[in-house]
C-alpha cells in the first residue's frame, strides 16, 4: 500500500465504489490486490476493509481492459513493473494469431459438418474404385503454371497466376500430398491445406516480384473418416457426369461469381466480362484463406472431372459432357479435353485429371 496524506483520507473509495467506477468486480480487485497487480491505498485496521484512491482507477481501468483482451495477470504485472510500449506489440500479435487459429478451427468444423461421416459398413461391400487420368497442355502460353495431381486418394489440379505461378501450383499439390499421405482423415485433409497455402504466401513473401504469386485448386480425397470430400479455391472446377448428367460440383470464386449471386450479371454474359478472371479467393494471397469444403457421394459408373479454367473457359458444358460420355480410357478423355481446348485456340494452360468410379 502506498502512503496516504492524512488530507487525502476522505477521498477514499469503498472498494464498493471503486469496483463500480473502474468496471472491475470486488471479487476482481481482491484477486488482484492477492497477485500485487492492485494493491488497495489503505485497509481498515479493524475490519480489514479496502479503500482505493481516485489515482488507481486510471491503473484500474487499463487492467480491466487488459484482461479484456485475455492477457494473463502476471503478464499485466509485469508489464507496470516495466512499461515496454514492444510488449504491447507483441500481445497484439498474439491475439491476431490465436484469433486466426480459432477462425480456422471453427471454419473447418463447419466444412466437416458439410461433410458426412463415413457410413458404417454393413457385411462387406465391393469397395470402389478410383481409376485416374491426367493432361496438360501449355497452350498459348510461354509457360505451364498449371498441374495436376493423380495419387491413391487424392486427386487435383492448380493453376498457378504471379511471377512464380509453376512453382505455387507444383508447391500447393506437393504440399497436399505430402501431409495427407501420412493420415487420410478429415482433420489431416485441412492441415494439408493450410500448410499448402503457408507454403505458398511464404514463397510469394520470399521472391516478391511485380505480380502477386498464387494458385488455384480444385481436388477430390478420400478420407478415411468422412469418405470423399471435395476441396476447391479459385476457378478450378470439378464436374460429376452420372447417367448421362453432368453436374458442376464447384462454384468458381471470382467477380463475376459475386455479381450473379448479388443479381447484378447474367450467368451467360460472366464468360466474356472483362472482369471475369479476377479470383476473389485464391492459395497463396493471404497467410490464411478460407477454402470450400463439401462432402460427395461417390457410385459406380460415376465419371468425375477436375480442371483448370483453361478448359472449363474453352469448352461448353454440353461439349464436355460428350466427352465424358464416350466409351473411351480415363486418359483418353482427358486429352481429348486439353486438346479440344487447345484448338478452340485457349489463351490459357489446359489442365485435366479424369476419374473412373467403379
Amino acid at each position: 500500500m502506498g502512503r496516504i496524506h492524512p488530507r487525502h483520507v476522505d477521498d477514499l473509495l469503498s472498494i464498493g465504489e471503486f469496483a463500480s467506477r473502474c468496471g472491475l468486480s470486488a471479487k476482481m480487485l481482491r484477486s488482484y490486490a492477492a497477485a500485487g497487480l492492485l494493491v488497495p491505498a489503505a485497509v481498515d485496521g479493524f475490519s480489514g476493509y479496502r479503500y482505493y484512491s481516485p489515482g488507481q482507477v486510471h491503473r484500474a481501468r487499463v487492467i480491466a481492459l487488459l484482461r479484456r483482451a485475455g492477457i494473463a495477470v502476471g503478464d499485466i504485472t509485469t508489464f507496470f513493473a516495466e512499461p515496454d510500449p514492444a510488449r504491447l506489440d507483441r500481445w497484439d500479435r498474439d491475439i491476431a494469431g490465436a484469433s486466426a487459429a480459432r477462425r480456422r478451427a471453427l471454419a473447418q468444423a463447419r466444412a466437416a459438418l458439410a461433410i458426412d461421416p463415413a457410413p458404417p459398413s454393413k457385411g462387406h461391400p465391393m469397395p470402389l474404385t478410383f481409376l485416374a487420368a491426367t493432361a496438360t497442355r501449355t497452350g498459348a502460353r510461354d509457360t505451364n503454371q498449371d498441374f495436376a495431381l493423380a495419387r491413391e486418394g487424392l486427386f487435383a489440379v492448380a493453376d498457378g497466376f504471379g511471377d512464380h505461378g509453376d512453382t505455387a501450383s507444383r508447391l500447393a499439390l506437393d504440399t497436399l500430398d505430402s501431409v495427407f499421405a501420412a493420415d487420410h482423415t478429415i482433420s489431416e485433409l485441412f492441415t494439408a491445406c493450410h500448410e499448402a497455402n503457408q507454403h505458398v504466401w511464404q514463397l510469394s513473401r520470399t521472391n516478391g516480384g511485380d505480380r502477386a504469386t498464387g494458385t488455384t485448386l480444385a481436388a477430390l480425397a478420400l478420407t478415411t473418416d468422412a469418405a470423399a470430400a471435395v476441396l476447391h479455391i479459385g476457378d478450378s472446377r470439378m464436374y460429376r457426369l452420372r447417367h448421362h448428367r453432368l453436374t458442376r460440383l464447384t462454384e468458381d470464386h471470382t467477380a463475376t461469381t459475386e455479381l450473379i449471386q448479388r443479381g447484378e450479371l447474367a450467368p451467360d454474359d460472366a464468360r466474356t466480362h472483362p472482369h471475369r478472371h479476377i479470383l476473389t479467393r485464391a492459395l497463396g494471397v493471404a497467410p490464411h484463406v478460407d477454402i470450400a469444403y463439401t462432402g460427395l457421394s461417390c457410385q459406380s459408373g460415376d465419371r468425375l472431372l477436375l480442371c483448370t479454367d483453361g478448359v472449363s473457359t474453352a469448352l461448353s458444358p454440353d461439349e464436355m459432357k460428350t466427352l465424358l460420355a464416350s466409351q473411351v480410357s480415363p486418359q483418353a478423355v482427358a486429352d481429348q479435353l486439353v486438346t479440344r481446348a487447345v484448338d478452340r485456340e485457349s489463351a490459357d494452360n489446359t489442365t485435366t485429371v479424369v476419374i473412373d468410379v467403379r
